[in-house]
């Protein structure tokens, strides 16, 4: 199934679904926070 017989193609999957939870864990952690430069601007 997918491919996921082949060592090398399980490896690229879970490369690819531990980089997506990890852009989640960023884009959460980073959600609403302004840029620093452009408050000291006004």
């Amino acid at each position: 199934m997918l491919g996921m017989e082949d060592i090398t193609i399980t490896f690229a999957w879970l490369a690819t679904v531990l980089t997506m939870i990890g852009c989640v864990i960023y884009g959460v952690i980073m959600w609403n926070r302004g840029d620093d430069d452009e408050e000291e601007s006004r």
